[in-house]
């Protein structure tokens, strides 16, 4: 008989990412398309003998065609991403699954509620952090990147485990990049620029610093910020990774706007060793304002600040180097792995 302790564990992760691609491409191609978050930690695991299986909208829905899948594919943990599907398989488990085995993990990267009340608007926005609320209660698990949530769920009764995010170390060409920064104090910002994430603001106060201190922006275009473009506020768009990483390289400091402790991009801008701008509210979790990083709500007084006091970018990158490590995503999943395993086994409250 095989032994259960040496058997392939099997994770299904379940994702609202509307991308058919999540669910068809093969593990390999996937992590090559988006080599972060989700793809890199799945990638990993495979990597380290876990078996996976991805699914979406389509598969997640219906709790009683979850039961199918889950059934199918027999999986040890059930990984939940984002607001809408996470509350499915604990109802497939109860209801229709027969088998029944398997932890609910839930993924929490963001805050619903907040993003929701400012994306649809007040009753939405109460609706889901009430939703919130009950997932991570409801959940058999909570695995959170974001040392602020870690302490809101310890306010609603709920042990999280903190697995930061992470960032493999970055390749790129410089030869093959045609995008120089010109100013004499370059900012760069990266990623997604949704009304949430606060981009105005910085966007807003380049209207009054000089000219040469520039900032530019890379990823989707959002039309909301078109008035903003300027001379000193350069929307570059969708680039490549590697003129993204070149655009990083050749910045004096990198921002981050959102009320955050836990954003994608700070990581990327660790790994780069580069100084960071934020918002002074969540990120206080991570960062110690002055010390490691410069967090603010008046971009322009900070903005100056730094311009006029160049000396301290070394100061801010070698402080944040020896204070907050940055880990491969291969590190990252070796961290799941360590707490899924415990997880089996009757240990559910590792930190």
């Amino acid at each position: 008989m095989e032994n259960e302790n040496s058997r392939v564990k099997r994770i299904l992760m379940i994702s609202s990412i509307r991308d058919d691609r999540w669910v068809t491409m093969p593990i390999d191609e996937l992590f090559e398309w988006r080599p972060y978050s989700l793809q890199g930690i799945l990638y990993n695991l495979t990597k380290i003998g876990w078996v996976e299986r991805r699914a979406g909208n389509k598969e997640c829905f219906n709790p009683r065609k979850l039961a199918k899948v889950i059934d199918e594919f027999k999986p040890d943990i059930i990984y939940t991403y984002g607001s809408i599907l996470s509350i499915q398989p604990l109802i497939s488990r109860k209801f229709w699954c027969k088998h029944k085995n398997f932890k609910v993990v839930h993924g929490w990267d963001d805050r619903y509620g907040d993003i929701w009340h400012d994306v649809y608007g007040w009753l939405p926005g109460v609706f889901m952090r009430w939703f919130e609320k009950l997932m991570i209660k409801k959940s058999d698990a909570v695995v959170t990147l974001s040392i602020y949530q870690k302490a809101i769920a310890m306010d609603w009764g709920v042990v999280c485990k903190y697995i930061p995010n992470g960032c493999d170390h970055l390749e790129f060409d410089k030869s093959k990049c045609d995008i120089k920064l010109e100013g004499d104090l370059n900012i760069v910002y990266t990623g997604d620029q949704a009304r949430w994430k606060r981009t105005a603001e910085i966007c807003e106060a380049m209207r009054h610093v000089p000219k040469n201190i520039k900032l530019y922006i890379t990823g989707r275009h959002y039309a909301y910020l078109d008035e903003y473009a300027s001379d000193n506020c350069i929307f570059l768009g969708y680039i490549s990774k590697n003129d993204q990483w070149c655009v990083v390289d050749q910045a004096d400091a990198t921002v981050c706007t959102s009320n955050q402790d836990c954003n994608a991009k700070i990581h990327e801008y660790l790994r780069m060793k580069k100084p960071i701008l934020g918002y002074d509210g969540r990120g206080n979790m991570l960062f110690k304002n002055g010390h490691n990083a410069l967090l603010t709500r008046d971009y322009k007084s900070t903005l100056m600040y730094l311009y006029e006091h160049p000396e301290l970018k070394e100061k801010l990158v070698e402080n944040a180097a020896n204070d907050i490590p940055v880990y491969t995503w291969y590190e990252i999943a070796q961290q799941f792995s360590d707490y899924f395993e415990g997880l089996l086994s009757g240990n559910e409250y590792q930190d």
